[in-house]
């Protein structure tokens, strides 16, 4: 009789145990749901801001018009120089410099 007594009292707490560890599973998705609603909603807005911003005019005419303006002479001069390389390198390390800003949200 006093054993029947303490298995059910045992059962009456595992079935509580349970209960709270499943209403702690419910608030963390429901936390983890809201986080991800507001960095999507976050990401809406930069997409917007930055569809926003006009591109430079430079860059809407076409840069082969920029780079025609060039002499040959010059051309000849950056070319064998590697001044496009060069360009390039900077212009990865100036894309990871900013990506890594947006990414850490501008703490860098």
């Amino acid at each position: 009789m006093i054993n029947d007594l303490l298995d059910w009292l045992y059962e009456q707490w595992q079935a509580f145990i349970e209960w709270c560890y499943e209403i702690l599973v419910f608030i963390l998705d429901a936390l983890m749901w809201v986080a991800l609603q507001v960095f999507e909603k976050a990401l809406e807005g930069f997409r917007y801001i930055f569809a926003m911003i006009d591109p430079p005019q430079f860059i809407q005419s076409g840069i082969s018009q920029f780079s025609g303006a060039i002499p040959p002479e010059v051309g000849y001069l950056l070319g064998a120089t590697g001044f496009s390389e060069a360009l390039g390198i900077i212009g990865i390390g100036y894309t990871f410099r900013l990506t890594r800003k947006v990414l850490t949200l501008f703490q860098w």
